[in-house]
């Protein structure tokens, strides 16, 4: 299970999307709002290559977010 929080909601949708294009499904996926942020947990299930990409690109996907609300 990975917990993150980021400032745009779309992103679960898009991390999702990327599991589905890596080969990969989710076991649990959770999002609230807190505020101005959203916290998201979300856990998922593959061949460890398709993994270790995805967990890449979800940082990916966060660090970018991150920029544009700085």
């Amino acid at each position: 299970m990975r917990t993150v929080t980021a400032n745009d909601g779309r992103i679960l949708a898009r991390i999702i999307h990327l599991a589905h294009r890596f080969g990969c499904t989710y076991t649990s996926v959770a999002a609230r709002q807190t505020g101005a942020a959203y916290r998201m947990e979300f856990a998922f299930a593959g061949p460890g290559d398709a993994l270790r990409r995805l967990d890449a690109q979800i940082t990916k996907l966060l660090d970018d977010d991150r920029e544009t609300m700085e």
